[in-house]
């Protein structure tokens, strides 16, 4: 199982995967713009272990960090995105990162594609029954690119 995160200091969305690429779950946990970041850390971190020890999470998958016109915006999302990635490492769970435009290659086939393309080749993908959130959309995307990566790799392995 692949847990795909979207991190953020307002929402996290999260997306679990599983190996046969079928979309198990996926939410958002709503952070609020008040509240101290430690809670919001904390809250994050719970979320993430909880989500690990619920679902035998193996991986987890985030996009690399982007550039943020506001600075300190960008502070308070690298905390909660830290402890996301705390929450796995106590877990002995691997963290792999992705950039942005290797997770809209692999879900499109194009990096450049924009959010609605990504949103709508998932819908595909996974038969969704409701439209996901932008959160929860980049977190199952992230998660998707994993998965591919790895099955990538895994061939590459096989033909050496």
């Amino acid at each position: 199982m692949i847990l795909g995160i979207d991190p953020g200091s307002i929402t996290m969305g999260y997306a679990v995967l599983s190996l046969r690429q079928e979309c198990e779950t996926w939410g958002t946990l709503k952070l609020g713009r008040k509240g101290s970041l430690a809670e919001k850390a904390g809250a994050v971190f719970n979320l993430v272990q909880e989500l690990i020890r619920l679902h035998g999470i193996r991986e987890m998958a985030m996009e690399e960090f982007y550039y943020h016109k506001d600075p300190r915006a960008l502070a308070r999302i690298s905390h909660c995105r830290g402890a996301a990635m705390a929450a796995a490492a106590l877990e002995g769970i691997p963290v792999f990162e992705y950039s942005p435009m290797a997770v809209k290659k692999a879900v499109v086939g194009y990096g450049h594609a924009t959010k609605e393309q990504v949103a709508w080749m998932l819908r595909q993908t996974f038969s969704l029954p409701e439209k996901l959130s932008g959160d929860e959309t980049d977190a199952l995307a992230v998660a998707l690119c994993h998965l591919t990566q790895q099955r990538q790799l895994a061939i590459t392995r096989q033909g050496r």
